[in-house]
């Protein structure tokens, strides 16, 4: 399940289409980035932010880049494998509620995947 959203996720970013991974959220989910302090607390604001993230990446032809590693708390990670921060390689963590649904994404520093 987690291998199979992710590979979603990083066709999301590659089509710039946040329609793909709709479905696979739950309604009350989560979304967190380390460099940012607000979490985003629902699939609207969070698919309001995407839609408008990847609208932005394709206005400026940014294509990322992913691989799926395998993480130390996850079992598995989506690498951005074409982009840094100053902390380093970064990528994505997913975590599902009882009904398979995604209920947190974490964008975070290599290390603490």
């Amino acid at each position: 399940m987690e291998k199979e959203f992710l590979l979603k996720f990083a066709q999301a970013y590659q089509m710039y289409d946040a329609t793909i991974i709709e479905n696979d959220l739950a309604d009350d989910m989560h979304y967190a980035s380390m460099w940012v302090l607000e979490e985003l607390k629902s699939k609207e604001e969070y698919l309001g932010y995407l839609t408008g993230k990847l609208a932005t990446l394709k206005e400026h032809n940014i294509r990322m880049e992913f691989e799926i590693v395998p993480g130390g708390m996850h079992r598995n990670a989506l690498l951005v494998t074409n982009q840094r921060t100053p902390d380093g390689p970064f990528g994505f963590v997913v975590d599902f509620n009882d009904e398979g649904k995604v209920k947190m994404i974490n964008v975070t520093a290599q290390a603490f995947f």
